[in-house]
């Protein structure tokens, strides 16, 4: 419940239209915007009330880069105390990098200069096909000289540029950050601050979508219509083999039908995000819920069936309910660290921060559901070395759990772990491949895992619990079979006396 108090609470405002607040800031770097622009795409900054408090004249300015890729805006946020325009050398290859410069902090005589980077390391950028305008005189500007309005109320700065692609050779992932490089490294810093609002605003043609992102709204509606597919033939299977139905199945049925409608969902949200630049507050809210509901029943899915929870036992030991009681809250955990990413802006402080508790707390909740599918295959190990009629069925059964094992690696391995190589590597333009691959592995993975625990009459691990039973009562016929004795024989030894 107060999960979904917090969802209600936070407004959705990841979008393409930045709206930023810094107040009494001293990091080096702040990332502002990140975006993939083709031709005519474009960005607008606006930067007001700029107040800096600085004694020990630092340097202060804007950086835009272009880069085939988006390392330079993953190196941004784990590097928040570095000076980036001094960095270069340390970084990638050669990104285009232009330096704008906040030079003569007299009110009288502030303006922005664009400085080229090539000397640090950057590599050479041709800029005369962008076009560059200077908003505050309403007009096209000297590219190498920005207008810096002062005003005096509040001794701030402000300033207004407008960014256009006009050829395909400046394509790229456009990311924009503010920088503070101070003046001597031994400095203190408890003197320094800065408080400014900026809203920035990017668009290609007539999507507020980066170029990476556009295709993701088909994307996500033909998965909502894969995830259909397969819930109904799930549904067809379960009413043909009624009598063979345990709570998991009806568990992976619910999984399969919240997929449906997150993908849905997510498609929505984009649609949005395309037509107006931020997302419609309800759709969010509705995407975020049902985030948090797929993860849980992923999660306890995959723990239930790698327990063996109906298919081998019907009780769960001491150990496997604190798996589950530590997965949930993890879960839920993960999700409230989702959704204050995705309701924030990179600007904001914490924003890395939570990041972090989210890739962390992920890993811990795919590292928790392997060892109960570890515990099972022990578990059947054991009971081949004591068993000696059964031995045929509980190795077949070992050989799921085994099969199963290597199918829940090696989805971690592609959904957690390969798909970060794959944003580092992937052009700008084809980023959405990996959402791709994403959903690709999922289905595979829900598919192989459906046929491998379909309910029909003649799968030998039912049988196996079947049999189980009938082991149960053995003991309970001998025993019974030992008092009947024990009666007959006192009632003979009261007739001799």
């Amino acid at each position: 419940m107060s999960c979904l108090i917090l969802l209600l609470l936070l407004s959705p405002v990841f979008g393409r239209i930045h709206d930023i607040s810094i107040d009494s800031d001293r990091r080096e770097i702040i990332p502002l915007a990140n975006f993939g622009l083709t031709k005519d795409g474009f960005i607008d900054i606006f930067v007001d009330s700029l107040m800096i408090n600085d004694h020990q004249d630092s340097k202060y300015g804007l950086v835009l880069e272009n880069s085939l890729t988006v390392t330079a805006s993953q190196y941004v946020e784990s590097h928040i105390n570095v000076c980036r325009p001094e960095s270069m050398a340390f970084f990638d290859k050669h990104p285009k990098i232009l330096n704008m410069v906040l030079m003569n902090k007299d009110p009288n005589d502030a303006h922005l200069v664009i400085q080229n980077m090539e000397n640090v390391g950057a590599g050479k950028w041709d800029y005369s096909h962008i076009q560059f305008s200077d908003e505050l005189k309403s007009g096209e500007a000297n590219p190498d000289n920005f207008t810096v309005a002062y005003s005096a109320s509040n001794n701030s700065f402000s300033f207004h540029i407008n960014i256009k692609v006009e050829e395909k050779t400046d394509e790229g992932q456009y990311t924009i950050y503010f920088y503070r490089c101070p003046a001597s490294r031994t400095a203190s810093i408890s003197q320094i601050d800065y408080t400014f609002d900026a809203t920035i605003t990017a668009k290609n043609g007539n999507s507020f979508l980066s170029a990476g992102e556009k295709p993701l709204i088909f994307l996500h509606v033909c998965m909502g219509l894969i995830y259909m597919g397969m819930g109904w033939v799930w549904f067809k299977v379960m009413v043909y083999h009624s009598e063979n139905l345990f709570k998991i199945h009806y568990l992976m049925a619910a999984l399969v039908f919240a997929k449906f409608l997150a993908s849905l969902l997510h498609s929505i949200d984009y649609y949005f995000i395309s037509a107006h630049g931020t997302p419609e507050e309800a759709w969010a809210i509705l995407w975020y819920i049902i985030h948090l509901v797929r993860g849980l029943l992923l999660f306890i899915s995959l723990a239930l069936i790698g327990m063996g929870f109906a298919f081998v036992k019907h009780v769960l030991s001491s150990n496997e309910k604190l798996v589950l009681m530590t997965v949930v809250p993890l879960q839920i955990i993960a999700n409230v660290a989702y959704v204050i990413i995705d309701s924030s802006e990179e600007a904001d402080f914490n924003y890395g921060t939570w990041k972090k508790i989210l890739i962390f707390v992920d890993l811990l909740c795919c590292g928790a559901i392997i060892f109960p599918v570890m515990w099972s295959i022990r578990h059947l190990q054991q009971a081949t070395e004591r068993s000696d009629n059964k031995t045929t069925l509980i190795l077949s059964q070992l050989k799921l759990f085994r099969h199963f094992y290597v199918m829940v690696v090696v989805y971690i391995y592609i959904t957690r772990i390969a798909l970060k190589f794959m944003e580092v590597v992937l052009p700008f333009q084809y980023t959405w491949c990996t959402d791709l691959l994403n959903e690709t592995a999922t289905i595979t993975f829900f598919c192989i895992t459906g046929w491998k625990f379909r309910p029909y009459v003649a799968n030998p691990y039912y049988k196996i619990v079947e049999e189980e039973d009938d082991l149960e009562m053995e003991p309970m016929v001998v025993e019974s079979d030992t008092l009947r004795n024990r009666n007959n024989f006192a009632e003979e030894e009261e007739t001799l006396a």
